[in-house]
């Protein structure tokens, strides 16, 4: 989809038209959708953050409308995600360990893990990140951003970017290697 074309559906849309309005969430619904879990972890915390995210565009005037609908999209759903692991964060204790200890006990280092325990593992390590990080972490390495991209949607510098990704890596390796995962 290019910028003019959903910058047209949400035009039609601010004007009242449904039709343009539900071809604009069918274009941009599952990549947001996607983004948003690997963040949070929850399938059901991802559809209600995204589907803010549309009320949200819904209710903007038409003076306020963003150019790029997409990004403006990706951008509030990727700062909703950090709210949401701010306030889980301040809810957790801060010593994330005990956490990895249950689940590596758990799972024991030569136990085979399909592909669902390999995903619950990599969102207990991605827990224990500052949010901030969490979010660098999933744009970066698992939606395959360019930094420059991931630096405009968290508005911070590039090379704050790349540090928030190599701390962030370092400290998932380590978590996964607790639970006998080698990276």
């Amino acid at each position: 989809m290019t910028v003019s074309f959903l910058a047209g559906l949400l035009g039609r849309s601010r004007r009242g038209d449904e039709e343009a309005f539900k071809k604009l969430v069918e274009a941009t619904r599952e990549r947001l959708f996607w983004t948003v879990r690997r963040m949070v972890g929850r399938e059901a915390l991802a559809e209600e953050i995204v589907q803010d995210a549309y009320v949200a565009l819904w209710g903007f005037s038409d003076a306020a409308s963003p150019r790029e609908p997409e990004a403006w999209l990706r951008r509030f759903c990727v700062n909703r995600a950090i709210d949401h692991l701010r306030r889980e964060e301040t809810k957790r204790p801060h010593d994330g360990n005990e956490a990895l200890e249950r689940v590596a006990s758990a799972l024991g280092p030569e136990e085979a893990m399909g592909l669902k325990e390999l995903e619950d593992a990599l969102h207990s390590a991605l827990r224990v990140l500052p949010p901030q990080e969490h979010a660098a972490f999933v744009l970066k390495l698992i939606e395959g951003q360019d930094y420059a991209e991931i630096a405009a949607l968290l508005g911070v510098t590039e090379s704050t970017v790349r540090n928030q990704v190599m701390q962030a890596r370092r400290k998932v390796e380590k978590s996964l290697s607790a639970m006998g995962i080698e990276v």
